[in-house]
């Protein structure tokens, strides 16, 4: 009788092994979406902040690109950064803006993957693309007419 209760505890041993592994599974899998999603809304919110800083920072401000990775989420570079100067029909400008012909400034986030570090499994959530057009300001002009650097 003993014999069989000696084999029994075992089986039970490997039965928790199987489900806790699955149960942590879970469990890291809802704490890695929780941290996806923070990380997509704080970059959200970077590019709202990019897009109000580059309506009254001059042309092409590094400040501008800089400011939508506040959260310092992983694998950010400012290569996914794409800062545009749009005409006043919404157009893009093409060759170099001048302050008198921008109308628009528009920040967006292109081609990110957020990397989830979920145990046994390599996945990664590739982020929308954010996008923010805001009418352009001053563009780092003062009342004088001096350019003012962010």
């Amino acid at each position: 009788m003993s014999y069989c209760r000696d084999r029994m505890r075992g089986t039970t041993t490997v039965e928790f092994a199987i489900v806790a592994s699955a149960l942590f599974l879970i469990l890291f899998a809802c704490i890695e979406f929780g941290r996806a999603m923070f990380v997509l809304a704080g970059l959200n919110e970077g590019v709202r902040r990019a897009a109000r800083l580059a309506v009254v920072c001059p042309i092409d401000d590094p400040a501008v690109t800089a400011a939508v990775d506040f959260l310092n989420a992983p694998n950010f570079t400012t290569a996914n950064v794409n800062l545009s100067y749009l005409d006043d029909t919404g157009a893009p400008i093409t060759g170099t803006p001048s302050v008198s012909n921008v109308g628009f400034v528009q920040v967006a986030i292109q081609n990110y993957s957020f990397p989830l570090a979920i145990p046994f499994v390599d996945v990664s959530i590739a982020s929308p693309p954010f996008t923010v057009t805001l009418p352009a300001e001053s563009l780092g002009l003062s009342n004088t007419g001096v350019s003012t650097p962010c």
